[in-house]
């Protein structure tokens, strides 16, 4: 129990370091410039904001796309007039606002807009002026922020940190940008950011990586079925085994789909990715490659590899930086997963004999299968069922981590029970994991 209680302080600091800078009050210019010349961007209010000003009745805490949609006629010719985005030498940029979105905040719902620069470039622009008139009309006294989303000469992807906001104001409503101070080592830690990012906001690879742990912890025989492991050590080399194959698997492919070496549709990667879920999941219910769940783990992380490539080619990187981005953002990936693992192993370990854990296996493996098969769906029929935003509410951050903390205390109560009552079940034997010997020493104090 020392071990979950001790992890409840680093949840906390986890948990206070991910909030964003949306303070539930200011309008947010968001751009992306990218190395080929393209520049996209979203203007983002909150949405009592925008009840406040237009009059508008959308719930400020459970509005959807479609209800964004509906103000559309009034939102589009509002933020086309009040947006400039110029040059060095004056000349406006052409700016064409396409679809909308909800975005969710750590504080208030906000409403986004997306746009489109339709200017052409030879290559990415680096100095420019961004002016926002439009609420600071409407509202004396109101401020917003202009902010570089993607850049990745500068090493910023879809992330706040790396470029200081501006503030927009009444008096002072532009922006002068200038991103003309490429740095490497920038680069770098900024696609470890994103790959880390990915990890974390990636629904799927998690739940892929959930599952090939949920029988980590257990070593499976014909004639007794699952048994936990006899060791904590035992136990977290089953685990490094499935993490060292998932990575190398991925590492090849994101290396080969990132260099454009080998390309499969994004179609298919992704439902194989969902697929991967449930082949997984039905292998913990009637084991296939019984205490083999590291060669699961490689198969399958040979597509993850190719759904990691597919998101840096979304980003547009540019050549030049395709070896930097790819030695960072799969470094970020590495460091992501582990730190996943880190955080879900001893909950489970813990509980491993109990007589609740077969059960905890069980039907986790069928929840997950369930929740892949519905991507899988989504996937090949191009549909939304909404399973995204559902899951949304529990694998945010950092709601996920104060979850997973309360889970581990909840599994080190449970186990202090069993324990106290005689009721822990007998081990197995170790023999079966790659020819490690059973320990004869006690288990560390929390197991």
């Amino acid at each position: 129990a020392g071990v979950a209680l001790l992890l409840v302080p680093l949840f906390g600091l986890i948990a206070s370091g991910t909030a964003g800078a949306h303070d539930g009050q200011s309008s947010v210019i968001y751009l992306d410039i990218y190395p080929d010349g393209t520049v996209e961007g979203q203007v983002e209010h909150p949405i009592v904001l925008l009840n406040e000003f237009f009059g508008f009745e959308l719930d400020p805490d459970n509005s959807t796309p479609a209800d964004i949609d509906e103000v559309q006629d009034v939102m589009l010719p509002f933020n086309t007039e009040s947006l400039t985005i110029s040059g060095p030498s004056g000349e406006p940029w052409q700016i064409r606002f396409t679809d909308t979105e909800v975005i969710e905040t750590e504080n208030r719902l906000y409403a986004g807009f997306n746009f489109e620069v339709d200017t052409t470039f030879d290559e990415a622009p680096r100095i420019f002026d961004v002016t926002y008139t439009g609420i600071f009309d409407e509202r004396a006294g109101h401020s917003g922020f202009v902010t570089i989303r993607t850049d990745p000469v500068t090493g910023v992807f879809l992330n706040e940190g790396d470029f200081q906001p501006d503030l927009l104001t009444t008096s002072d409503p532009t922006s002068s940008v200038n991103l003309d101070n490429p740095d490497t080592l920038k680069a770098l830690t900024g696609t470890i950011d994103l790959g880390m990012e990915h990890i974390f906001i990636g629904t799927d690879h998690i739940l892929f990586v959930l599952v090939l742990l949920l029988p980590a912890v257990m070593l499976f025989s014909l004639t007794s079925g699952w048994q936990p492991v006899p060791t904590f050590r035992s136990g977290l080399w089953r685990v490094l085994k499935i993490a060292t194959m998932f990575t190398i698997a991925h590492s090849i492919t994101l290396t080969l789909g990132g260099l454009e070496i080998i390309e499969l549709p994004a179609k298919f990667v992704e439902t194989v990715i969902a697929l991967s879920i449930i082949a997984a999941a039905i292998h913990n219910l009637r084991p296939v490659f019984a205490n083999k769940e590291h060669l699961i783990a490689f198969a399958f992380g040979i597509f993850h590899g190719f759904g990691f490539a597919g998101l840096l080619s979304e980003l547009g990187v540019g050549r030049g930086q395709r070896l930097l981005s790819l030695l960072g953002f799969n470094l970020g990936v590495e460091i992501g997963q582990a730190f996943i693992i880190l955080l879900l192993f001893p909950a489970l370990y813990l509980l491993r004999r109990t007589v609740y854990y077969p059960w905890v296996l069980r039907i986790g493996s069928i929840v997950l299968a369930a929740i892949a098969a519905v991507w899988a769906i989504e996937r090949i029929f191009e549909v939304d069922l909404g399973i995204d935003s559902i899951l949304e509410k529990f694998t945010r951050a950092p709601r996920v981590f104060l979850l997973i903390a309360i889970a581990t205390v909840i599994a080190a109560g449970v186990r202090q029970v069993e324990a106290s009552r005689g009721r822990l079940v007998p081990i197995g034997s170790s023999d079966e994991v790659s020819g490690i010997p059973d320990e004869p020493e006690a288990e560390p104090a929390f197991a």
